[in-house]
């Protein structure tokens, strides 16, 4: 499994309290940050680095807000754009104060070693 540089839920760098460096993240908990990293890019954000790469939010406009379709993009951009994952277990929307809202994922991950585990996370998303 990857390494990657850990961030915080507002996606500042973490520094290592012990060593003062930056802290880093693997296994489970790297992949369940990429994921949240891959809904926070809306599609076609990212025109020079990779303009196929991010989720789509149309489906989050408009007064009619259609939850199906909306966790069949989020879907489809965590399936396109982290491999490990096999499947996505859930898609939830949670409907807090002043329009906000949260969307939390459950997916399970092919380890190395071919075994499968679940990872979970969630992010907020301003509508």
């Amino acid at each position: 499994m990857a390494k990657d540089l850990k961030v915080d839920q507002d996606g500042n760098l973490v520094i290592d309290p012990d060593t003062h460096d930056l802290a880093m993240i693997d296994g489970l908990d790297e992949i369940a940050q990429r994921i949240k990293a891959t809904l926070e890019i809306r599609y076609g954000e990212m025109v020079n680095l990779d303009p196929e790469m991010g989720a789509d939010y149309s489906n989050f406009l408009g007064k009619h807000f259609d939850k199906s379709d909306a966790a069949a993009d989020m879907t489809s951009a965590i399936e396109a754009d982290v491999p490990e994952v096999q499947a996505v277990d859930s898609i939830r929307f949670i409907k807090g104060p002043h329009r906000s809202l949260k969307v939390t994922f459950v997916a399970t991950v092919k380890n190395e070693d071919g075994s499968t585990s679940t990872v979970e996370g969630g992010l907020p998303v301003a509508t």
